[in-house]
């Protein structure tokens, strides 16, 4: 799974077979692994890959394009940093956007927090967003921005023009009712109008959910409201946009954690919305288990391929073969069986927006004509497929049809028309291009006019943020110290993503920032204790336990709270045979305890236990009082470092480490 190599291979759904690529490379041969990689379709047809894997949480910073005309792979510039997991989606403007991604900067693994933005012949850096979420799930909207509908709870919009610039939407229509939900599809199931179903973790049954959210971002405001809820909890489940614009789930799993696939846990039943009911359907179900790294997309003739999964690590251990599955499955969905099929005889290869074509047809009379882009998906995301229902004229076999006013509800690109009969029964997909087969540079420079009732600004950006730690980790920490009069508290948190917290950062931060009193939370997470950093605006200590509230509202159960860690400084007293600090930032002393096994904040994730303190950590509280004892004074200065809880008795706090002040 590790090597840095890979064969892709191009399928043939006419005759089922597979044929081999050459191992892509960089530039100087070195090859590649494409696994965890993003990817989209070009204007002309060619397929961008951005990224890939060296390790879990370490990415490539590669690009190369895969030219489906003679099986060929060409690498181009590199990108800024590496990205494993990032989303690439095509523009209106026919340039690609990538978004996110995770790499080591030799100290944490880290989010790449620079979206770049493909021309055709070099890469742009845009406005930076801390903490974006792996694989983003990403569309365009009506006014040619970048929706991101998640993982995160809060919804985004990206101006893509110039330099790019971040709006959030306005709360709380804003904010998914069902929050934070990794790996759950979204999908744009009509233009300006976003389907996001299941994913995540509760946060008390660690399951997940069947919750499904919807925002249209032609209303004024947009805001994300509940629709009907899926019959089964799924997460890393696929959603598919059907010839008639029906949405198609499959896959996923039922259980708790990241991945469960034990018996029982995967859902095999499909499910179909419909977005003129807005109701569920409960369909047949699959013979194979489709869960982490599972597919599933339309084919041209309107059916659809479900296919894969299996293949990740969790600490050292591979999973079991019997849950790797290199085969798939086509499902033939309810409208093959309404009747006789319509046919394309004769449409044209290209479209131009606006223009109207002819199409000839034969068979039953026709009662819709759609275009469906083609598929680029991956980790129960598909960026690439956007639905339209075209309007047309029928005069016997002839249709007069017109094309998609402009490339914001139908970026440019490969697409498979489809003409339906009455009864809504589809033919088989004519594929043509919409658009320009280059990107339109000239034009990157503007901007679109405003969505309506959009305002903000990405939550948690104290300063300029950083691609990674180091010393210019510290610098920022050395900035909030001096700029914030509050306490510096770590936050010990188990990501349910198995990469560990800081690849898995995104909903973690912003779930921080939003918690009360907190001023800024620290850009990059310690990805060796599994700890954040945040900076409080103020004196005090945080509410332990309204913490813990309110950041289940905000991640669900997509990460496991431990405790807090804090640094204080004060002069410790006795008092009832105990040592307390006293503290100017504390209503009261607090108790200072000895640090017991089990307490420590720390956790491994390799071994995915607690980190178990040193000896020196261990004897911290004992070598205090010792030097209490030997003091010549009657208080001692010190700042401490250690766990606290609240008890009845006040604040206690368990030293892990001090030093003299």
């Amino acid at each position: 799974m590790h090597e840095h190599t890979c064969t892709p291979h191009v399928w043939t759904p006419g005759t089922e077979t597979f044929t081999a690529t050459r191992p892509p490379a960089r530039a100087d041969g070195e090859t590649v692994n494409l696994f965890c990689s993003g990817h989209a379709f070009l204007p002309d047809g060619r397929l961008l890959v951005v990224g890939g894997h060296l390790r879990d949480g370490d990415g490539v910073n590669q690009a190369c394009v895969f030219d489906p005309a003679d099986d060929s792979w060409t690498a181009l510039p590199e990108m800024n940093s590496g990205r494993w997991y990032p989303t690439a989606t095509s523009l209106p403007d026919g340039r690609v956007l990538v978004l996110s991604g995770s790499f080591s900067d030799g100290h944490h693994d880290v989010i790449n927090h620079v979206p770049q933005v493909w021309d055709g012949t070099q890469w742009q850096s845009i406005a930076h967003f801390v903490a974006l979420p792996l694989y983003p799930r990403v569309h365009v909207a009506p006014d040619g921005r970048v929706l991101m509908s998640g993982s995160n709870a809060a919804t985004h919009l990206l101006d893509t023009h110039g330099t790019g610039h971040w709006t959030r939407l306005p709360e709380p229509g804003g904010v998914r009712p069902n929050g934070e939900r990794q790996y759950g599809p979204a999908v744009a199931y009509e233009p300006g109008k976003v389907l996001y179903t299941g994913g995540g973790n509760d946060a008390h049954t660690d399951l997940p959910s069947a919750g499904t959210d919807a925002i249209d971002l032609d209303a004024t405001p947009p805001a994300w409201h509940p629709v009907a809820s899926m019959r089964f909890r799924r997460r890393q489940h696929n959603a598919t946009i059907l010839a008639d614009g029906t949405v198609l789930v499959t896959g996923g799993t039922g259980g708790p954690g990241f991945n469960d696939v034990s018996p029982g846990r995967p859902v095999h039943a499909a499910e179909l919305w419909d977005p003129t009911s807005g109701t569920w359907t409960t369909l047949a179900a699959e013979d194979v288990d489709r869960c982490y790294h599972s597919t599933a997309l339309l084919l041209p003739d309107a059916t659809v391929l479900s296919a894969g999964g299996g293949e990740w690590m969790v600490g050292g251990s591979q999973n079991a073969p019997a849950d790797t599955h290199r085969d798939g499955q086509v499902f033939r969905p309810p409208y093959l069986f309404r009747g006789p099929r319509p046919r394309i005889d004769d449409a044209p290869d290209e479209l131009a927006y606006g223009g109207t074509s002819t199409v000839e047809v034969d068979g039953p009379d026709i009662g819709a004509v759609t275009l469906v882009r083609l598929s680029s998906v991956t980790h129960a995301f598909n960026s690439g497929q956007r639905f339209n229902s075209l309007t047309f004229t029928a005069q016997g076999g002839v249709l007069r049809v017109t094309a998609p006013p402009g490339p914001e509800s139908c970026p440019p690109g490969h697409h498979m028309l489809f003409v339906l009969s009455t009864a809504g029964v589809p033919s088989i997909a004519h594929v043509l291009r919409i658009g320009p087969a280059t990107a339109d540079t000239a034009g990157a420079a503007g901007g679109p006019a405003a969505v309506a009732g959009t305002t903000g600004a990405p939550a948690g950006a104290r300063s300029q943020p950083l691609l990674g730690g180091g010393d210019a980790l510290q610098d920022w920490d050395r900035e909030a110290q001096q700029e914030f009069a509050g306490s510096r508290v770590t936050v010990g948190l188990t990501a349910q993503c198995p990469y560990g917290l800081g690849a898995c950062w995104g909903g973690a931060y912003e779930a921080l920032s939003r918690l009360d009193g907190v001023a800024a939370v620290r850009p990059v997470a310690d990805t060796a204790d599994s700890t954040a950093t945040v900076y409080l605006s103020g004196p005090g200590l945080p509410d332990l336990e309204r913490w813990r509230e309110q950041f289940a509202h905000w991640a669900n159960g997509s990460y496991a709270f431990r405790g807090v860690e804090v640094e204080l400084a004060g002069t410790v007293v006795e008092a009832d045979g105990e040592l307390h600090l006293a503290a100017p930032d504390v209503s009261g002393p607090v108790r200072l305890e000895a640090l017991q096994r089990g307490q420590e904040l720390a956790w491994d994730l390799g071994t995915r236990h607690p980190r178990y303190a040193g000896e020196h950590e261990r004897t911290a509280h004992q070598r205090l009082v010792e030097q209490w004892r030997r003091r010549d004074a009657d208080g001692l200065p010190v700042r401490v470092t250690g766990p606290v809880r609240k008890t009845d008795r006040g604040w206690s706090l368990s030293v892990r480490r001090y030093e003299d002040t």
